[in-house]
């Protein structure tokens, strides 16, 4: 018989069995077929799974369940029940039968045995751990003191003629540190102790006569928390100390060297292994530059996944079969002067991504004297290059080339610099893994000169698609955080350590490349909708003559750079760019002189950091406030936004705790009522605060600084409202004259709201740069040419500016509405200040408009590449996989005909048996779609 239960009366400890829940809480699957109808219920919300951690610790009047855990946890640290029982074995000893005394940590259900017992059943688990009862409580035991000996050599545990291995043979494992009394066999069958251990798993630590060895699964365990969390040696194998005895009193003598060592060879063994070298001819010696490396699948290799007649393509698509390499240097991985490559000698370097030693070291010494590349200013490290940062250090850094659009590491693409990023070694790098095109990555083009930055820029290069070339830079991310532990390693060690973690890299980017891709090419083919939709818009309203004009100097400068670039407007103000530019000259200049600055981030760079993030605050904000019109993917989009923009606020803080001292306090003071969104939290520059505030903070200049700063604001603020305005009146006059209908004239009215739009945004950024001019250094000669800007100012070149309303007439408000009055017209100030329109007001509109059209046109271009080139990368993976998957059947089918690790090797190289039957299998691989 059932009880039932009201669902108000519900009680989370009930048993939950059907009995107690009750009959009206259980539906059979019979009652759907006699039910003449179904009611959709809402789902039962319970305390127990909505709010498990309130419902374990209590609330209200009810207790929790702490208690019953605290005294369960107890009841372990006893005998428990066999307390009052004999062990089961029945055998008997000196005083009687035998007590449970020993229990096993590892095996499941805790039973406590007599020592014999427990000796017997760990036969074949001799690194289990062992606690025994001494009477009030546990304390630790191990297999070797109740006598367990491991048998190696048989499989069956059994020797006639054992050897006893060393007195103190350790083994470590993945839940400690053990003590192990091991027997080698020494009869007719034996082989070699190091072999004896290989064979049941246990890797040794030296080759003669070993007193150490790990188990596979530690070092396996190892490498995947070092990938994962890029956790040190040193501190896993602290790890496992405090795992044996966090007392510290019970631990063997230290095995950290030996197992460094271990760690080495067997992930030197496991990159040959998966390389295929134990299933050639020639095994490992006959491995070749670069043949342990993954290699990135979508990337063109001739013979392999490009079709036969790539070469006699149309120039036009040439592009879908370029490579395309990103190139950097990271200083963050430098190396100290620990060891030498005699006593520390990489295991595989020159065979997976760094580049062979001797003929790198012989190029660099030829080119010794070589200057550092400076002819870009702006960069931080061209002042660390040029000072005393290589004192004491074996490698400033590394240089590394990648795919730029898939991001896996090249083989043999990196090597370390010596000193700064000088020609020579990235050269030498660029081109042995591969001759590249010469590409500049979006990211760091506003880093460069604008004059260096434009002809570079992949947004208007040809046949590159939506190529960002940034992924190096989310390569340096995860691999800066291996650079404590690498820093002090030797030569060798440090080259296999960082050759592991790229490998890594590369497997995962492997792993994931089919979603990947996917999720780019369906992002692709609606944003190359959309795009050549907005294009078309533009284009129509461009005359003809005026179209061929344009274009004719587009293709004109994308095969001659030193013709006039049509992406760039004549501009006479000094830009907030070019004062950028000035500011890190002047401070890589101090930093050569002896200045030391307090952090990695220049004074001029944490204030450009600020004003970056205010940027993205008013886009985030300006977004927010349509939310109600915002299709869910977008809202999803302004929630990863506000978290990218939370993460960039808080790296901001600890840069300004550097710069403004007491900073954190003020924050917390001033910060009480503060939204909770990102895009409204004050930053507290130091235009933010008062003037005894900012003479007590702030530190470095940073607030003359800010204010030179500022006044470039205001003016690429005014360029782009004045360039928004022009492009805006083009477009009024195209739709007054020739737009008709009403569908043509929504599509036109949306072009130019969207216009108003970042001219509105535009307007908020000069009148908070210039608010913040003012508090920092008040009223002076620069309030003339950037003055208050209200909303009736902001009108185009031609149209009048607006009187205030308290200021007009009866009759004057009808001359407006009528058109007259042309001689009462005032142009507004944006206009007349000093540089802007210059001698031919009309030629300016006609190069802004010629920009805004060029833009527009090169993003359709680039979104169209790009669906081209992703469709050709999913092309390639899938032939190149096929490729392999053949290589390694051939393989085993001969015997070692075709090395497997070619699959591997440069693809320009590969000379393999049996290739005179591609040609045959090609059919066989376009078979597959």
């Amino acid at each position: 018989m059932t009880t039932e239960q009201p669902m108000n009366q519900w009680e989370t400890n009930l048993d939950l069995s059907l009995g107690d829940i009750g009959d009206e809480y259980y539906v059979d699957d019979d009652s759907f077929v006699h039910s003449d109808s179904i009611v959709q219920t809402p789902a039962k919300r319970y305390p127990s799974s909505d709010a498990p951690l309130r419902e374990w610790t209590g609330y209200e009047s009810r207790s929790g369940y702490r208690e019953e855990y605290l005294l369960e946890d107890l009841r372990l640290e006893g005998r428990g029940s066999a307390a009052n029982e004999l062990c089961s074995c029945g055998e008997s000893d000196a005083n009687g039968l035998k007590e449970r005394l020993y229990r096993c940590e590892d095996c499941f259900g805790l039973e406590m045995t007599c020592a014999a017992c427990c000796a017997a059943s760990h036969r074949r688990l001799p690194l289990h751990v062992i606690k025994k009862w001494n009477g009030s409580s546990f304390e630790q035991s191990s297999l070797k003191e109740i006598g367990l000996r491991v048998q190696l050599g048989h499989s069956d545990l059994k020797c006639v003629c054992p050897e006893r291995g060393h007195v103190d043979f350790i083994v470590i494992h993945v839940n400690g540190i053990h003590r192990v009394n091991v027997d080698f066999c020494g009869c007719d069958q034996r082989v070699s102790h190091r072999q004896q251990l290989l064979r049941c798993d246990w890797y040794p630590a030296t080759i003669h006569f070993p007193q150490t060895a790990c188990t596979r699964r530690v070092l396996e365990y190892f490498l995947v928390m070092t990938w994962s969390s890029k956790v040190s040696g040193h501190e896993f194998y602290t790890t496992l100390e405090r795992l044996t005895d966090n007392v510290g009193l019970n631990i063997p003598n230290s095995r950290y060297r030996a197992f460094m060592r271990t760690i080495r060879q067997f992930r030197h063994i496991r990159m040959m292994k998966q390389a295929g070298r134990g299933n050639v001819g020639g095994g490992i010696a006959s491995t070749e530059p670069g043949a342990l490396a993954v290699q990135c699948p979508a990337c063109p290799h001739p013979g392999i996944n490009l079709p036969g007649d790539w070469e006699q393509i149309d120039v036009s698509l040439k592009f879908l079969y370029a490579i395309f390499l990103a190139l950097d240097a990271n200083f963050r991985l430098k190396n100290r002067l620990r060891s030498s490559e005699a006593g520390d000698p990489g295991l595989h370097t020159g065979l997976a991504y760094f580049v062979p030693n001797e003929p790198y070291r012989a190029h660099i010494l030829n080119n010794a004297s070589q200057n550092d590349i400076s002819s870009c200013s702006g960069f931080k490290t061209l002042a660390h290059a040029e000072t005393k940062f290589s004192n004491g250090l074996r490698a400033t850094g590394v240089g590394l080339c990648l795919c730029a659009r898939h991001e896996f590491v090249r083989p043999v693409g990196v090597g370390d610099l010596q000193k700064g990023e000088r020609y020579a070694n990235m050269d030498y790098i660029f081109f042995s893994t591969i001759t590249p095109l010469l590409l500049l990555s979006v990211f760091h083009a506003p880093a460069h000169e604008e004059k260096c930055s434009t002809p570079h820029s992949l947004n208007l290069m040809p046949g590159v698609g939506r190529t960002d070339g940034e992924g190096i830079e989310r390569n340096w991310a995860e691999m800066n955080r291996v650079a404590n532990s690498t820093k002090e390693m030797g030569p060798g060690s440090r080259h296999d350590t960082l050759d592991d973690h790229f490998g890594h890299h590369n497997w995962r980017k492997l792993t994931g490349l089919d979603l990947s891709l996917r999720k780019k090419l369906l992002l692709a083919l609606k944003e190359n909708r959309r795009q050549r939709e907005m294009f078309a818009e533009f284009d129509a309203a461009i005359d003809a003559p005026q179209r061929d004009e344009w274009l004719a100097m587009i293709l004109a400068w994308e095969s001659d750079k030193a013709q006039s670039n049509p992406y760039l407007v004549p501009n006479t103000n000094l830009t907030e760019a070019q004062m950028r530019a000035a500011m890190a000259e002047e401070e890589k200049d101090a930093i050569v002189s002896g200045r030391v600055l307090p952090h990695e981030t220049s004074p001029s760079a944490f204030i450009h950091l600020g004003f970056s993030i205010e940027d993205t605050q008013r886009r985030v904000k300006n977004d927010a406030e349509r939310t109600s019109s915002l299709s869910s993917d977008q809202e999803s989009d302004l929630h990863h936004r506000r978290a990218g923009l939370h993460r960039q606020i808080c790296r901001f803080r600890k840069i300004q705790n550097v710069y403004m001292l007491g900073i954190n306090e003020w924050v917390e003071q001033h910060s009480v009522d503060q939204s909770p969104h990102p895009e409204d939290v004050e930053l507290w520059l130091p235009s933010a605060l008062n003037a005894q505030s900012r003479s007590s903070m702030c530190r470095y200049d940073i607030e003359i600084i800010e204010s030179e700063l500022r006044k470039g604001q205001c003016r690429d603020a005014l360029d782009k409202m004045r360039n928004l305005l022009r492009t805006k009146t083009h477009f009024v006059k195209r739709q007054n004259l020739d737009i008709r209908g009403q569908r043509a004239n929504t599509r036109a009215r949306a072009l130019i709201d969207r216009i108003d739009d970042k001219v509105r945004l535009a307007g908020i950024k000069y009148t908070k740069s210039r608010k913040a001019l003012l508090t920092l250094i008040g009223e002076g000669d620069w309030v003339t040419e950037l003055q208050l800007l209200l909303p009736r100012h902001i009108v185009g070149p031609h149209d009048p500016l607006e009187e205030e309303p308290s200021s007009r007439t009866i009759r004057r408000e009808q001359d407006m509405q009528n058109g007259l009055g042309e001689g009462f017209r005032v142009t507004s100030w944006i206009w007349t200040t000093r540089g802007v329109l210059g001698d031919n007001s009309d030629a300016l509109l006609n190069d802004a408009m010629r920009v805004e059209w060029a833009k527009a046109r090169a993003r359709s271009l680039r979104w169209s590449e790009e669906v081209l080139l992703l469709k050709e990368e999913m092309r390639r993976v899938r032939q190149y996989l096929d490729w392999r998957a053949q290589c390694r059947k051939f393989s085993r089918m001969f015997g070692g005909g075709v090395q497997d690790s070619d699959a591997d090797n440069e693809p320009f190289s590969i000379q393999a048996d049996g290739a005179e039957d591609e040609d045959e299998d090609e059919d066989e691989v376009d078979d597959v779609d």
